[in-house]
Order: C-alpha cells, then structure tokens, then sequence
C-alpha cells in the first residue's frame, strides 16, 4: 500500500489495490485445470502402470473406455487454454487502462455498503457518486475483489477514490482518505485452495461441532462393512441380500485350496463347506470398481461342481446410507433452521436422499455386471483342468 499525499494532510488518499502491482491474479484458476490435464495423462499411462505393477485390476482397453480418455483429455486442455485465454486477454485491458490512466475516475463517500456473508452466497456491494460496484472473493477476476467478510478494506462510512472499467465497473485501483486498517497485500492472488474457517462460515455454532454422537456413524460403518468384505468374513456374508441369481453347471478344480483363502487373478475367493458354497470378492484395486458386493457359487454335495450362481449386495450399505442423511439432516439442520421461510433440511435431505437411491440403482446394476465379468474372469482358473 502506499500513500498519495503526506499522512498528515487532511486529504491523505491510501492506495490500498493497483492492478499493475497485483499482476495477473486470475493465472490460479486456469492452473486449476492442469489438475484434470494431469488426470487425463494418467488415464492413458495408468493401464499399463498398473499392468506392471501386477495389481489387479479390469483392462481398461474396451472402445468406450479409449474413447471417454480421449474426451476427458480434450475437454481438460481445452478448458484450460480457453479459460487462460479469456483471463490473460481481461487482465491486458486493465493493465493498459490503468497504466495509461484511460479507466474512469469517481471520488467520495461509500453509499450503501452490503457486506458479503462469509461464506459467500451475496456478492459485497456499495456505491460512490452513484456508480455501482459490486464484488466477490469467489468471483475469479484480476479486479479488486477483497470483501470486508474476508479482510477487505471497504466498510461504511469509508472516503474512496476509485479508477475503475466502464464496462462492468471492475475496481482497478483502490484509494482510500486516512485508511486506518492493517497493512495487507490487498493485490496479492488468492490461493487455489483457500481453506475457510468453518467458525466464520458458520458462525460459532458451528454445525459440525453440534454433531451427537451418532454423526459419525456412518464413516465407521462404512470401515466395518469393508472390512467384513474384504476379509470375507462368513457370519457376515450370510446376511448379504441377494440381488441375481442364475443357473450353472461347471467343474471345480480339486487342487484349489479349501483351507484358506486363495488369491486369484482378480478376485479373492473361500471355500464355506458348511453351506457347500464359494465366496467370492474383487481383489486389488477392483474393490474401487465393484464396490458392496460379492459373489456365491453354490456347489453340489460334493463340493465337485458348481449348480449356480448368486450377485449379493452387502447387508451394511443400507445403514451406512441412513446414517449418512441423518447426519446430513443434522448438519443442514445446523445452518438452516426448520422454522425458516425458505425450504425446511428436511426438504433438502428428501431431494438427496432420492438422488442418493436413483444413483444407488443404476450403480448397483454397474456393480452387479462388474462382479459378473469378474466370475467369467475366474472361471478358468476354477474348472477342472
């Protein structure tokens, strides 16, 4: 920040934001997608990492999965250069208006000052000599855009002098008479992940820490039921709904160890006699693609042959889903109370319970066939040899 005229003066104007001192502020956000360019590149170099690393884990090679990474890709780059484009081409224009002093020029008191809430949801505004300004902290612009909710220097009763561009009245140096505030980098960029502090966002009362203590429930049930899947745990398994079955009629390898579990290429598998059964799981990171289900194969008598076949959703994932909308409702419960004019939490713990269910559906139908290319994928390694 520097001073226009002597501190002493009673005229003291304090520079407080310049777009020539804050550079190109807005370079964050197209970096931002550099994220999903590297998540692209991933997606084509991934497969064959991941084939030599051994883990298991589905071919990624179908058409439509080379046809989603060459979309994926071509979107990430594309955004990215366009949104850098349209950024740095903005950023050039108020550079030069405010180098060559072309921007317009308004002087006095702030009229009207709305302050933004913490959290956002309201744009800060106010006017001078009735030129509307209006801003945001979460509004990407390489204009001033520091709201007095996050530190900002404008409040009510504030003397401004203001060079801004006529064409949406974007702030490109900031003046303010006998500013007394702390002295702060107004120009500096914000971070890409900017971290809010959930006590100003919320308040005091914040919602998270009025949770009961059933408000984490659903995380730990969510641990539990993994961790009977994955260690197949049979008193668990037993209680797992079934969702498909159908008919077989293949043999079974006698040398397959039926004291332990076996590790095959894709999948885990163990032998229950007592049920004349073999339970079934995805192995390595195909427990990332088949997730809250498992496959039974019954066999005969003799534990010889396989009679058919059984896709079964954990019994767990119902649970794990109610104790989710519960504690959501608590939560939404926190921040907007029940007596408010506008939509009650219960109105928007519904709208997601319902997306919730819809997605859970065309997910579970995902899962099933998953775990059925999985069973193909083992059958061999399953028959007699």
């Amino acid at each position: 920040m520097s001073q226009s005229s002597n501190p002493g003066s009673p005229a003291a104007f304090v520079k407080v934001f310049d777009v020539l001192d804050s550079g190109f502020k807005s370079w964050t956000f197209s970096a931002f997608g550099l994220i999903f360019v590297a998540a692209g590149v991933l997606l084509f170099v991934g497969p064959r990492l991941i084939k030599a690393t051994s883990i298991p884990f589905f071919d990624l090679q179908a058409r439509w999965s080379k046809n989603f990474r060459y979309l994926f890709l071509g979107f990430a780059v594309l955004w990215t250069v366009v949104v850098f484009a349209s950024t740095y081409e903005q950023h050039l224009r108020h550079r030069e208006l405010a180098r060559s002093n072309a921007c317009r020029v308004v002087e006095g008191p702030v009229d009207h000052f709305l302050p933004m809430p913490y959290a956002g949801h309201a744009n800060e505004s106010f006017s001078v000599q009735g030129v509307h300004f209006e801003y945001s902290d979460y509004v990407v612009t390489d204009a001033f855009n520091n709201t007095s909710s996050h530190g900002g220097p404008i409040a009510a009763g504030s003397y401004a002098r203001i060079c801004y561009d006529p064409s949406g009245n974007q702030i490109l140096r900031l003046e303010i008479r006998d500013f007394q505030g702390d002295a702060k980098d107004y120009s500096k960029a914000n971070p890409i992940f900017e971290r809010p502090d959930p006590r100003q966002a919320f308040g005091r009362d914040n919602p998270v820490r009025k949770l009961p203590w059933y408000g984490s429930l659903f995380v730990w049930l969510g641990i539990l039921d993994f961790l009977g899947i994955s260690t197949l745990y049979l008193p668990y398994l037993d209680t797992f709904f079934r969702i498909k079955r159908e008919s077989s009629a293949w043999t079974i390898s006698q040398h397959l160890d039926r004291q332990k579990k076996v590790e095959l290429r894709q999948c885990l598998l163990f032998w229950d006699d007592t049920n004349k059964s073999i339970w079934i799981r995805p192995r390595g990171l195909n427990l990332l693609q088949v997730q809250f289900v498992v496959a039974k194969l019954t066999t005969d008598d003799f534990g010889r042959s396989v009679v058919n076949q059984e896709i079964r959703l954990s019994s767990g994932a119902p649970f794990v889903l109610a104790a989710l909308l519960a504690t959501a409702y608590r939560m939404v419960s926190g921040v907007i109370p029940a007596s408010s004019n506008g939509p009650s939490p219960g109105w928007f713990v519904g709208i997601a319970a319902v997306l919730f269910i819809v997605s859970g559906f065309v997910n579970l139908r995902m899962f099933a066939s998953r775990m059925e290319r999985l069973i193909r994928d083992a059958r061999p390694e399953l028959e007699q040899r």
